[in-house]
């Protein structure tokens, strides 16, 4: 790894206290400027909403939490199907040179070319615009609704179907760009929260998890591993 990286050893938690660390490691960036990968999984599941969606979009039950994040997009499930690292990323850090975009485009990048380097095939980072549309018809609202139905910039595709998702937030120390890695795809509960019809065939063929890709697929301290090479190597 790169002297000036700092790379933390996977969180396992509670998904309020996974999200508190996010903001915690972008305000930190004050004090302590370094650039930091933070990877975790959640010990449960939580819905959790981007920050510009409603918190009442979702409804929680007595064993699924409805959380909102500090970074954009839509609903993600939380639980320990999904491998999570958050960039950080101080202000003037080469990474965040260009548009607000661009960054998504250098961190999709480096997960596909980990993601190859394990073994994964047809792989592809989303160059173009975001597919999301929350002004459109019912449909359209559904479909942006869920972090992984849609195509944002960066994000990759493995055989044109998500496996890893972006998010951002930006505040005047730097930048946090949130990804998350489907191990597995199971949308029903995610759907039937949103009010929506949890067998929903679109949604469920949207995305795919590195377990149903490969027979034999590597495990989490593998993709770490290849991942932080890539990004902080």
């Amino acid at each position: 790894m790169s002297p000036g990286w700092r790379v933390e050893p996977l969180e396992v938690g509670d998904p309020p206290v996974l999200l508190a660390r996010s903001i915690e490691l972008l305000e930190g960036l004050t004090t302590d400027p370094r650039p930091t990968l933070r990877w975790y999984r959640s010990t449960r599941t939580a819905i959790v909403l981007g920050r510009g969606q409603r918190p009442d979009a979702a409804r929680g039950t007595k064993d699924v939490q409805v959380l909102v994040r500090h970074s954009g997009g839509g609903a993600v499930l939380l639980d320990p199907s999904l491998l999570s690292v958050d960039v950080a990323l101080p202000t003037g850090h080469p990474l965040l040179e260009g548009d607000l975009s661009a960054v998504f485009l250098r961190v999709g990048e480096a997960w596909r070319d980990a993601l190859t380097d394990l073994g994964v095939a047809d792989l592809r980072v989303h160059r173009g615009a975001g597919t999301a549309s929350r002004r459109g018809d019912e449909r359209d609202r559904l479909l942006a609704a869920v972090c992984y139905a849609t195509v944002g910039r960066g994000e990759v595709l493995a055989g044109g179907r998500k496996l890893v998702g972006l998010a951002q937030r930006r505040r005047r120390p730097g930048a946090l760009v949130q990804c998350g890695l489907l191990r597995s795809w199971d949308p029903a509960a995610l759907l039937a929260a949103l009010g929506a019809d949890p067998a929903d065939r679109e949604i469920a063929e949207a995305a795919v998890g590195l377990d149903d890709l490969l027979a034999d697929a590597p495990s989490d301290g593998m993709v770490i591993e290849a991942v932080s090479s890539r990004l902080a190597g």
